[in-house]
């Protein structure tokens, strides 16, 4: 990525992304990595012909600077990688400069509901006893709370069409552990600007922030056969640290929340079209759902360190006459790829893999919407045709 001669060229397109990093410091150190790495080579060369020589004194002392070494490498190698965790994706050259505010409308679509003064979802679920937010907030503090009743059988229902889709659209379902070490989450790109976002155990292990984390890890250090598509079922832990003020109340924002994913490894000329194909689903779901959304290509200073390029599905929500995020996703092309070292054959050489991952549904926001948006006057809510076949029921009242 820090070829001779591109470093300028990057360095440009990286501001677009906010990054002021040192870009010729990294170059630096890393050359000195790659001068150790050889010099350790050499050296583990002669430690071996001196083993086999039986040369015990010339081995001793060869293994001394073996250890001196080593503990050079481990030393720039602990400078070099916090530079490494924060230095970004370039964005693609589509991609609009600007912030959250810049992002670009590609699509509308879906009728507004008439209701002239509609509930939210936090009052619909207590009048119809589906959620509880003081409960959750009693037992685990701010920003948890318990589904009941007919919200668990619709939670349920989302995850069964929204599975019965993806399986029927070839996706291969995976379920990975909800707990990560710290090279797994290093090399997708989230312990670096977004380590404040996760949940860390007293024993070095990382609570998955979404499943994405976990598919990439699965194909880490392997090379494998494109195209790969996942679908992943999990429970999310985030902290939303900086987050406070934003969609604080109901359920939209919270720390845990359940979700399925989606997660391509493609082929490099692929992941462009990859993209579209995974926004398309996401728009045959909210289709599905009948709700009102925007598909939206996210400005460069809005996207995450790992992704090139990232569109948003944002769906309306009647209670704040507003459009709010329930699907995202992103193209990251060979960055987590080549942190992971995932590769596929070309020929008889290897290349890099590209990484994409998208939402199918993510429990807490899509209930929002879908309560408010198919909310009646007499405050029942219609459900969805689609889901009429995983649920004992047509309407909540």
């Amino acid at each position: 990525m820090l070829e001779t001669g591109r470093k300028e060229e990057i360095a440009k397109q990286l501001k677009r992304k906010g990054y002021s990093g040192d870009l010729g410091k990294i170059a630096k150190i890393e050359s000195e990595r790659l001068a150790i790495i050889s010099k350790l080579d050499i050296l583990r060369a002669e430690a071996n012909k001196l083993a086999k020589a039986k040369d015990i004194e010339g081995g001793k002392k060869i293994s001394g600077e073996v250890k001196k070494v080593e503990a050079e490498y481990q030393k720039i190698v602990g400078e070099l990688q916090p530079l490494l965790d924060e230095l970004p994706n370039p964005p693609a050259e589509d991609v609009p400069d600007g912030g959250e505010s810049e992002g670009k409308v590609l699509k509308e679509a879906g009728v507004l509901p008439s209701l002239k003064n509609p509930k939210d979802h936090t009052e619909l679920g207590i009048n119809l006893d589906l959620i509880d937010i003081g409960r959750g907030a009693k037992a685990s503090g701010s920003r948890f709370y318990y589904l009941k009743n007919q919200a668990v059988e619709l939670e349920f229902a989302l995850i069964c069409w929204v599975g019965s889709l993806l399986a029927q659209k070839g996706f291969t379902f995976l379920m990975g552990p909800g707990l990560l070490g710290e090279k797994a989450m290093s090399v997708g790109g989230y312990l670096g600007k977004a380590r404040d976002e996760v949940y860390k155990t007293q024993d070095d292990l990382y609570l998955a922030g979404t499943s994405e984390q976990t598919i990439l890890a699965y194909h880490m250090d392997e090379i494998i056969e494109v195209p790969k598509r996942y679908a992943s079922f999990s429970t999310c832990f985030r902290r939303e640290a900086g987050s406070y003020g934003k969609d604080v109340k109901g359920i939209i924002r919270t720390h845990q929340f359940d979700k399925i994913e989606m997660f391509s490894f493609v082929e490099p000329t692929r992941s462009e079209e990859e993209l579209e194909i995974l926004c398309s689903i996401q728009e045959e779901i909210l289709q599905g759902l009948e709700l009102p959304y925007k598909k939206i290509l996210l400005a460069a200073g809005d996207l995450s360190v790992a992704s090139a390029k990232a569109i948003d599905m944002e769906s309306y929500l009647p209670s704040q006459n507003a459009f709010r995020e329930t699907h995202s996703a992103s193209n990251c092309t060979d960055w987590q790829a080549r942190r992971a070292n995932i590769r596929y054959k070309v020929g008889k050489q290897t290349e890099y893999v590209h990484t994409l991952n998208a939402t199918g549904v993510a429990i807490g926001r899509l209930l929002a919407v879908l309560l408010e948006n198919h909310q009646q006057t007499d405050g029942s809510i219609k459900i969805p045709k689609v889901l009429h076949l995983y649920l004992s029921f047509k309407e909540i009242k």
